[in-house]
């Protein structure tokens, strides 16, 4: 550690996916100019992998190798979550929550190391881990951090949810230096900006900056729903990459159906619809502008052999799931869209949004 004098970042959000991730990607990128080395740590992670048999944070695995961090990737991800962590605190928290603080201590020291700025990633809002007495405002404050809280656009809402966050903060004796709307339509980008700013003076708060809405970083890829639905890859693996744009549940008549597909389409259709996937088929292989992205076969049915003789010759991924066409489609829906490392062109955009849209100058000088 540099005499522990390194600037310290944490980064919060009002709730899960209001873009928490992307902007600190940003931000570590952006900062490069200013600081000669950079650390990252999240302490509590909720949504992990596999790493070497260890369970670390997805969000940490994507921004050590984004980043090219060297700390080992453990210690900027010393807490994981399990299915049942609640519940073993919640029987012994005496003898448990030592163990975690000091964990935490002894991976951020090594994270912080020989670096000028360490930025340390918040999980969901500021409350979330208070049932283990972990929360983002304690664990902030354990590391002795100024906190900015990203949040969705919008105007009247992300007032209130600062708030309540702010409010966390500050009872745990953390600086809350800083406000960044996210996800804002990008029609009303300077309205929002303007009147974000006049309410966060008001409350002495500094808005940091406004990003706008870009579709592309939520379009997920076909690996992302197929993890999601536990599906079965019935052809072009090496295609689970596709990203997908838009959605189309197969309940019509082919000519009809044909009429909502889209370039980067994914159909979810009954797995005994072979008019209707051979009908989108023919029609990506006719049309030079249009890819369709892949097929989500419901309800345990197959196509005829015959079929997927044909579809094996073709680049489109095929998934196969035991649901139902209702609930592939919910399912769906409710994926949790994360940018994967090898997503060059999302994580590009990310980095441009940050740099464009986030007053760097003001944020650096505030910590």
């Amino acid at each position: 550690m540099r005499n522990g004098s390194e600037r310290r970042l944490f980064v919060a959000a009002t709730s899960q996916n209001d873009g928490k991730t992307t902007c600190t990607l940003g931000l570590i990128k952006a900062f490069r100019d200013r600081a000669s080395s950079i650390g990252f740590i999240k302490p509590i992670g909720q949504r992990y992998v596999k790493v070497d048999g260890m369970e670390i944070d997805e969000d940490t695995v994507l921004i050590q190798k984004v980043c090219g961090l060297t700390c080992p990737i453990k210690d900027m991800s010393p807490i994981a979550v399990e299915r049942d962590f609640t519940r073993r605190f919640l029987d012994d928290p005496e003898g448990l929550l030592p163990g975690l603080e000091q964990a935490i201590r002894t991976s951020f020291a090594v994270a912080a190391s020989n670096n000028d700025l360490v930025v340390i990633e918040g999980t969901g809002h500021a409350g979330v881990g208070d049932v283990f007495d972990l929360c983002n405002a304690r664990v902030a404050q354990m590391l002795d951090a100024r906190a900015i809280i990203v949040t969705r656009g919008g105007i009247g809402q992300p007032i209130d949810e600062i708030a309540v966050n702010r409010g966390l903060f500050e009872k745990a004796s953390v600086p809350v230096i800083g406000v960044i709307a996210n996800k804002v339509r990008p029609d009303k980008l300077e309205q929002t900006q303007h009147y974000l700013s006049k309410a966060f003076t008001r409350k002495g708060l500094a808005l940091l900056g406004t990003l706008p809405y870009v579709h592309r970083l939520t379009w997920p890829t076909v690996q992302d729903i197929a993890q999601s639905l536990h599906a079965e890859v019935l052809n072009a693996p090496q295609r689970l990459t596709n990203e997908v744009a838009a959605i189309l549940v197969g309940a019509m008549t082919p000519h009809n159906a044909l009429k909502r597909v889209v370039d980067k389409s994914l159909i979810i259709v009954p797995g005994d619809r072979d008019d209707l996937v051979l009908a989108a088929v023919t029609t990506d292989l006719l049309r030079e502008d249009m890819d369709l992205s892949g097929f989500v076969l419901t309800g345990g049915l197959r196509l005829a052999p015959q079929t997927m003789e044909l579809l094996e010759r073709t680049h489109i991924p095929i998934l196969a799931v035991e649901l139902s066409t209702y609930d592939a489609a919910a399912e769906i829906h409710d994926t949790v869209v994360k940018i994967r490392a090898t997503e060059e062109e999302k994580i590009q955009t990310a980095m441009s949004l940050v740099r464009e849209h986030i007053d760097l100058d003001r944020l650096w000088q505030a910590l």
